[in-house]
């Protein structure tokens, strides 16, 4: 495959995702069961991953620009107004630099470091998308007639594949969380673990015992009362452990049942609900409660600003895993031989 067919199926690829993902964005406020945004999530990934490759293979700087602004300009046909052509032209701006600052560093490197490349233009990247999904959302929101309401970002999943493990590898009390099938009382009856050993009879008990055994009795009577009261130790302590763990899960199950928010009754797997608690801290700061008139362009912008400070953030933080997947599919490539790296002489300035 040569470079020319190369650039156009990435270009065509650009162009299609990007209509994907600025559907799903209208589709996420219009379809009221979509509330968790999690296919525009997928969708602009892909639709990054896109731009990246884009910047790092197109030779002709011309048809590179013509595809950033060309799939930014589709939103348009999802939330057509003057407000959101003038925000598609600043975001194509900040596109045109983010690819800029990318192809420069690549020329300027002595060796091809693709993640330093694209960690220079990451952050007008993540500012462009921003700017032109918030401004759909407050486009598409004013003319909509049904419920407004905050956008709602799953992160349950990147909780139980990646929150969780880091939690258990500098807590060792938490790496029971890694076992799905470990319910809520389970953990709360290991995390108190301590409270539920069985010592048996201590050497002093026994002493006290035999103490109190008459000496004027045959050897195996005294033995049989030895053996009946240490029976009946044994059943005391363990009716006591039997009661401690009943008052221990009661307690527990209350704790964490108002951390999550829902009544527990135990037999619920505790990473889903640890999973939840995060998810919820995540969502309480990205998504703050905000009262007033939801018919107002006052509380549509702050819907919008709100929007905006949750997507930045959590680009920046998918920014890795798609640097990730660019640097995966660039190794492909190579592999395949569809690209090949080249070693050049070049000319260079020095004060001397």
């Amino acid at each position: 495959m040569n470079r020319k067919k190369l650039e156009i199926i990435l270009g065509s690829m650009t162009m299609l995702t990007a209509l994907f993902a600025w559907f799903s964005v209208k589709n996420a406020i219009m379809v009221p069961d979509s509330s968790t945004w999690a296919v525009p999530m997928i969708f602009f990934s892909v639709y990054a991953i896109l731009l990246c490759l884009d910047a790092l293979l197109f030779k002709e700087v011309l048809l590179l620009e013509l595809i950033l602004i060309g799939s930014l300009m589709l939103s348009l046909i999802f939330a057509f107004s003057w407000l959101q052509l003038v925000v598609v032209v600043i975001g194509s701006y900040f596109m045109f630099l983010s690819s800029r600052d990318i192809r420069e560093d690549m020329e300027l490197n002595i060796k091809i470091s693709l993640r330093k490349s694209l960690q220079v233009g990451k952050a007008y990247l993540i500012i462009a998308l921003s700017l032109v999904i918030t401004m759909q959302y407050f486009v598409v929101m004013k003319s909509f007639d049904g419920e407004k309401k905050v956008p709602h970002f799953d992160v349950s999943y990147i909780t139980k594949k990646i929150a969780i493990p880091f939690a258990s590898k500098i807590n060792p009390q938490f790496a029971a969380l890694k076992d799905e099938s470990l319910t809520v009382d389970q953990f709360i009856l290991q995390a108190q673990n301590s409270f539920f050993t069985s010592q048996g009879m201590s050497i002093e008990d026994e002493q006290i015992l035999d103490e109190n055994i008459p000496t004027n009795i045959p050897a195996t009577q005294r033995e049989e009362i030895k053996k009946q009261a240490k029976d009946n130790y044994s059943g005391a302590q363990s009716n006591l452990l039997k009661k401690n763990q009943e008052l221990i899960l009661v307690s527990g199950r209350k704790k964490l049942s108002e951390q999550v928010g829902i009544t527990l009754n135990g037999n619920e797997k505790i990473s889903d609900v640890f999973t939840n608690i995060i998810s919820g801290k995540i969502d309480d700061y990205f998504n703050p409660k905000i009262s007033g008139d939801k018919n107002s362009s006052i509380f549509l912008i702050i819907l919008a600003f709100v929007l905006f400070l949750t997507i930045y953030p959590l680009g920046s933080i998918l920014s890795v895993l798609w640097f990730l997947i660019v640097s995966l599919i660039m190794h492909i490539f190579l592999r395949l031989k569809v690209l090949q790296i080249k070693t050049i002489t070049v000319s260079k300035e020095s004060l001397e």
